[in-house]
């Protein structure tokens, strides 16, 4: 998922589910820093929203050394971001996730790790709902459709 530096909206309430990659140069990927010029994009503090985002049951492998990468705004931080059962390995070494402003949690097996998530809301959407635990948001229990 990319978004054009200085957009304007929301992404909000997917879910990317039951996904095999092979040899792919980014399996997991939020990119609010997108530049599709030749030339360098200048840096804007504006950005898309992106929240409720649910990886769950991905692997494979990573042709580059961030198999997850989460680079989001200073100013429009990713929320809600939320990873289950993922299990993402290079043919050639170790693979690592990169974090920027970006907030969520993982559960269950997540290799490699995303310790860089940042949140506080963890323990509370597990216990407060097991149905929310899986799917990590309470948007979608009030209906919010997902992918």
């Amino acid at each position: 998922m990319v978004a054009l530096q200085g957009g304007s909206g929301y992404v909000r309430g997917v879910r990317y589910q039951n996904v095999r990659v092979d040899d792919v140069s980014n399996p997991i990927i939020i990119d609010q820093f997108y530049c599709d010029s030749p030339t360098p994009c200048q840096n804007q503090s504006s950005a898309v929203e992106i929240s409720e985002i649910m990886y769950k049951n991905i692997s494979g492998t990573s042709k580059s050394k961030n198999a997850m990468k989460f680079a989001c705004s200073d100013t429009v931080p990713c929320s809600h971001i939320v990873l289950n059962n993922i299990n993402l390995e290079s043919r050639d070494g170790t693979v690592e996730t990169y974090c920027n402003s970006a907030i969520g949690f993982g559960y269950g097996y997540v290799q490699p790790s995303a310790e860089c998530l940042t949140s506080s809301d963890k323990e509370k959407i597990i216990k407060q709902e097991p149905e929310l635990a899986l799917c990590g948001m309470a948007g979608l229990a009030a209906g919010i459709p997902y992918i």
